[in-house]
């Protein structure tokens, strides 16, 4: 007796066998008039309410618990069987075969699936506010590449026991020595180098040599990226919730069929959280030369979840582990997403599946091991931690009962109520939305390009006229190693101006006006701003809230003594002999262990400082009425705070400790300045307090009522360029 096709055991069909009969019949396949693609997987079954005539699509059908091992068969149109032969009839040498036999009496069942290849859709960046001190998996990767500037995904960290890498895809890494960018403390930062260790394509059975595969190569995709200093990089993957587990360890003994359906989580650069699902192993997604290329991973989006996008390429896929009595969730690395496949159903929607390598594959290819110690989470720096708690702490400094009841009802506006001011609880926060709060706008949405966040002021990447607004280099002395513009205005009032500005620039060797500092300046323009949204008969009080928000971020800046100082990353004059296109000088890398690293791991106690220090601040603030006179209060905030920790100080003593940005240095940074640092913050407080008071005093004090203002609103009036214009040192005097 003969066993029909629904008698037979299927389910003991191993990846092995699958994969012996998609080789054997390969060829006679894909000479099939629609075969698009193969892979092997899961018995795909039509959902509950689909009609079994219906063409079966990744949309239609599902896996089920009783969906047994086959080799999937993608097709670009969908024949019934009773179309084939006859006289009117199609050529039955195209159809596809139901079952696959093999010569030892093996047979594979053919689940044949509707598709048509696609372009991947293409989506803008999702607006992500970046951690600011740490660079992680998840997070973005830029490469400069034949005048264009491409974006990636960091997929996690790894060490060959030496060094320390980031891995992502070779196509985003790029040749050997290639300079790789990241968002880093407000900007786009190089922060390494392709390594020459990589992976492009391998045969088939060179990576899993018991797998039968004839003319196959497996496309592999994996880059490293030579880290320029691992305390800027994290373990944790931004965006996950869970902490990061070992790899999922695939090899030929136990990579089978129960992968497929596995519900898996990922977080890419452009598209954000992404969750999915492994549809099939071993997909074919080109054939070149009489060689076939196959994706180790073929995995589709979730339904009604974010699909990846190019930019999405280097991120790592996640199994995710939940522990049933706490919750806690673990995340599993599976597999490096390379690249992605638009696949259109027979609704016309294009769905974007990831194709991705096995992260076991890669690492045991480049003889690596994933990186899972180290820093837990990527933490706020001064631009988030001190911006948000200079601001917090400057409204119960207000006078006025009336503005500061209107900036209490605002607090989450400008910045995060005291008990959300943890990096943790500001990381999520930042994460989740999109609305930036206004301490953080300068940053987080003028600092960036046009066109890829809404608002974005650059006209490139790093490089805009935002930059300039947020330093400026007063304590240089000049050519002749005498007055500085900190001591020409402290000594003269009057030289606070646009031109006498411009004229010490230009007489001490700094022409580009891209590169000269203007921070007092853009104070005295907001503070303009903030007066005229109230004058006149129907007083802008969004407006007034917006630009009241904004100017807290510089003089948050304004208070840190690197931002004041043309020793802001060290002595830039005195060269260190070096290899390699790198430059580096005494004291280089302070400003980030100061400003970046020291605050994060300290700032719980800084925050218990702020307040009762600005509370206790007894120096003179200088009476304000006009723009002019809060620019050159700002001037008067960034020569006490020098006073209290000279940069010079600050870059001795890091040079002293050793540099870079171990937990020695950075205690030792703290030690010598934690108290002091408290101070400065304290003084922001007491001066963003002081502005406050006086350009509603100076707006004629119109009522303003307790009341939370749109954020909706707000985001409108910061993405408008027009509103308080980035502008330049030789273009923001007819502002003024």
């Amino acid at each position: 007796m003969s066993l029909t096709s629904t008698q037979i055991n299927y389910a003991s069909l191993s990846l092995k066998d699958l994969l012996a009969a998609r080789d054997a019949y390969h060829w006679h396949l894909m000479n099939k008039a629609n075969v698009v693609g193969t892979a092997v997987g899961l018995y795909l079954i039509r959902k509950q309410g689909v009609d079994d005539k219906e063409p079966r699509t990744f949309a239609n059908s599902e896996v089920r618990s009783n969906s047994w091992p086959c080799v999937v068969v993608l097709v670009n149109d969908w024949v019934a069987s009773t179309e084939f032969g006859g006289d009117a009839g199609i050529d039955p040498t195209h159809m596809v075969p139901r079952t696959l036999y093999l010569s030892d009496g093996r047979a594979a069942p053919v689940c044949v699936v509707l598709v048509k290849p696609g372009t991947p859709a293409q989506a803008a960046p999702a607006l992500i506010r970046w951690p600011e001190s740490y660079v992680g998996g998840g997070c973005p990767l830029f490469a400069e590449v034949q005048g264009d500037v491409r974006r990636g995904t960091v997929g996690c960290l790894v060490t060959d026991g030496h060094k320390t890498f980031a891995l992502t895809n070779r196509h985003v890494a790029g040749e050997p020595d290639t300079v790789l960018s990241a968002s880093l403390r407000g900007d786009v930062t190089p922060v390494g180098v392709a390594s020459k260790r990589s992976l492009t394509r391998l045969p088939l059975d060179d990576v899993f040599p018991t797998f039968s595969a004839q003319r196959t190569f497996l496309t592999l995709d994996v880059g490293l990226v030579d880290v320029d200093v691992v305390g800027d990089w994290t373990s944790r993957v931004f965006g996950l919730e869970g902490e990061l587990g070992a790899v999922v360890d695939l090899n030929e003994d136990n990579l089978g069929t129960q992968l497929i359906d596995q519900r898996m989580e990922a977080f890419g650069a452009v598209s954000g959280h992404l969750v999915g699902r492994i549809k099939a192993l071993f997909y074919r997604h080109k054939a070149l030369a009489g060689y076939e290329y196959v994706s180790e991973f073929l995995i589709a989006p979730e339904d009604g979840q974010a699909q990846t996008c190019p930019g999405d390429s280097g991120m790592v896929w996640h199994l995710v582990q939940t522990d049933a009595a706490s919750g806690d969730r673990t995340l599993q690395p599976l597999a490096v997403e390379w690249g992605g496949q638009g696949l259109i159903g027979s609704d016309d929607r294009t769905l974007n599946f990831s194709l991705a390598t096995g992260l076991a594959t890669a690492c045991q290819l480049l003889d690596v091991d994933l990186v899972r110690t180290g820093d837990t989470g990527a933490q706020p720096f001064w631009g988030q931690t001190g911006h948000y708690s200079i601001a917090e702490a400057a409204i119960e400094l207000v006078r006025d009962p009336t503005l500061k009841a209107f900036l209490k009802a605002n607090l989450e506006r400008i910045s995060f109520r005291p008990d959300q001011l943890s990096a943790d609880q500001i990381r999520a926060a930042l994460s989740a939305g999109d609305f930036v709060e206004l301490a953080d706008v300068p940053d987080l949405v003028w600092k960036k390009v046009k066109g890829a966040v809404p608002g974005g002021r650059d006209y490139h990447q790093n490089a805009g006229p935002e930059h300039p607004n947020h330093y400026a280099d007063i304590d240089k002395p000049d050519a002749n190693g005498g007055q500085s513009l900190r001591d020409m205005v402290i000594g003269n009032r009057s030289k606070l101006t646009v031109g006498d500005w411009q004229a010490w620039y230009e007489a001490n060797s700094q022409k580009d006006a891209a590169h000269q500092g203007i921070l007092p300046f853009r104070v005295w323009q907001l503070f303009k701003v903030m007066i005229d949204a109230l004058v006149g008969q129907r007083p802008e009080v969004e407006r007034f809230l917006c630009a009241a928000g904004v100017i807290s971020h510089y003089i948050g800046d304004a208070c840190q003594p690197l931002h004041g100082s043309y020793l802001s990353d060290g002595y830039q004059d005195r060269p260190v002999a070096t290899t390699g296109k790198t430059k580096k000088w005494q004291g280089k890398g302070v400003h980030s262990a100061y400003e970046d690293k020291m605050v994060d791991m300290f700032s719980g106690p800084l925050l218990d400082m702020i307040l009762p220090a600005a509370r206790a601040f007894a120096e003179p603030i200088p009476a304000m009425t006009d723009g002019s006179d809060a620019a050159f209060a700002t001037v008067s905030l960034m020569a006490y705070c020098a006073g209290v920790i000279p940069p010079s100080e600050l870059c001795d003593k890091y040079i002293e400790l050793g540099g870079g940005t171990s937990k020695p240095v950075i205690q030792g940074l703290w030690t010598a300045f934690g108290p002091r640092t408290g101070e400065v913050m304290a003084a922001g407080a007491c001066y963003l307090a002081a502005v406050w008071d006086a350009a509603y005093l100076a707006g004629g004090q119109p009522a303003l009522a307790a009341a939370q203002v749109s954020d909706t609103t707000l985001a409108g009036i910061y993405q408008d360029e027009a509103f308080a214009p980035s502008l330049t040192l030789d273009k923001i005097g007819a502002e003024l």
